[in-house]
C-alpha cells in the first residue's frame, strides 16, 4: 500500500523549519511566485532550502518557456543543489517534450498547472512522476476538483502506477480532504493551512475539561510529578 504523502508549499525557511518540525512532512514544493515573495538572490535561497529538506523531496520549477531551455534549467538546479529534486514543468507542448527527455536523462519531474485529465493522460504519458491539478482555480472553473483529481489518480492506478497526482493550491481544508478521500497520492499545502488541519474545537473543548478535572484532584502538578 503507497502511503500518502505531504509537502508544505512555501520557500520561507523560518516557516519550513517550524513546520518540518512539527508535522509530518515528506518535502517542500516552490513555485516562482512562492521564491518571489522572498524577495533575495535565488541561488542562496534554493540552496538554504536544499539544506533544510536534507533527506526530503524539494520541488524547484523552471521558468523557461522553451523545452530546450527547460531540459538546460533543470539540469542546472540539479546539478547546483543535488539531492533529491523534483523539477516541476509546466503542463504546456514545450512542456511535455521537456518531461519526455528529462525522464530519460533520469531527472524526475512534475507536470504543473494541470487543470484537465488529457492534460495528466499526456503529462504521465511522457514520464511524469507527479501531476500537479491546481484545486482551487479548477473550482473556479466550476469544476469539481476532488473529482477531476480523483479521476487523474484512477487513471494513473490502472494505467500509469509510476505517476502520482499532487494536489495543490487549496483555499479551504475541506478541499484537502476531498481530495484525499476521492485517491490522490500527495497534497501540498501552505504553512497556514496545517493548524487549520490539526485545530478543532472539539478537541479543545476537551482538554478544558481534562484539565479542569485534573486540577480539581492534583491541583497544578502534572503526571510527571507524580509517577
Amino acid at each position: 500500500m503507497t502511503l500518502l504523502k505531504l509537502f508544505l508549499d512555501s520557500a520561507d525557511p523560518e516557516k519550513i523549519r517550524r513546520a518540518l518540525d512539527f508535522y509530518p512532512l515528506d518535502g517542500v514544493t516552490t513555485n516562482p511566485t512562492i521564491l518571489s515573495r522572498q524577495n533575495t538572490e535565488l541561488l542562496p535561497l534554493l540552496k538554504e532550502l536544499r539544506k533544510i529538506t536534507e533527506g526530503k523531496l524539494l520541488f524547484v520549477q523552471v521558468t523557461a518557456d522553451k523545452s530546450d531551455d527547460m531540459v538546460r534549467e533543470a539540469h542546472l538546479i540539479a546539478d547546483r543543489l543535488g539531492g533529491d529534486l523534483c523539477i516541476k514543468i509546466p503542463a504546456t507542448e514545450e512542456g511535455l517534450r521537456a518531461i519526455k527527455i528529462l525522464s530519460r536523462d533520469g531527472i524526475s519531474t512534475t507536470a504543473t498547472a494541470v487543470y484537465s485529465v488529457s492534460q495528466a493522460i499526456l503529462a504521465a504519458a511522457a514520464g511524469a512522476d507527479y501531476v500537479a491539478p491546481y484545486m482551487s482555480h479548477i473550482d473556479n472553473l466550476c469544476l469539481d476538483s476532488a473529482q477531476v483529481a480523483g479521476d487523474m489518480a484512477k487513471l494513473f492506478r490502472e494505467h500509469y502506477p509510476k505517476t502520482n497526482v499532487l494536489a495543490a493550491s487549496f483555499r479551504v481544508a475541506e478541499q484537502i480532504n476531498r481530495a484525499v478521500l476521492c485517491g490522490v497520492g500527495a497534497v501540498t499545502v501552505a504553512p497556514e493551512m496545517l493548524p487549520v488541519m490539526i485545530g478543532n474545537r472539539g478537541t479543545e473543548a476537551e482538554l478544558e475539561s481534562f484539565e479542569k478535572n485534573w486540577s480539581s484532584v492534583y491541583g497544578d502538578k502534572s503526571v510527571g510529578d507524580l509517577i
